[in-house]
């Protein structure tokens, strides 16, 4: 099978539905949605991968006391996969709001 996208996409994508799922379970309209709500979005399908993959969690660079001394931030794992998390989670949300494109259907 050939990929297009790296695995960690692909085991991040079905827990973003997952978690919109149930979002709009709760709440039908989800143009206006709050930051508290994207936040505990995102935590929850952060806690997903840390279970599925420990090693997300455990990244020995993040805690040596090097990094934190120098001037440029350092950032590990954990904020990497949060930001990826973050666009999957954005562009599916601005998916489901307009599915037909910029354009809409009857371009």
């Amino acid at each position: 099978m050939d990929y297009n996208y790296p695995e960690l996409y692909y085991r991040i994508y079905p827990k973003v539905m997952d978690s919109v799922n149930k979002y709009m379970n709760k709440n039908k309209e989800i143009r206006n949605i709050p930051k508290e709500d994207m936040e505990s979005m995102i935590d929850e399908i952060y806690e997903k991968m840390a279970y599925e993959c420990p090693e997300i969690d455990e990244d020995p660079i993040e805690r040596r006391s090097r990094y934190r001394i120098t001037q440029r931030p350092f950032y590990g794992r954990r904020r990497l996969v949060r930001d990826i998390i973050s666009i999957i989670l954005i562009s599916e949300l601005i998916r489901r709001v307009n599915p037909y494109g910029f354009y809409g259907i009857d371009y």
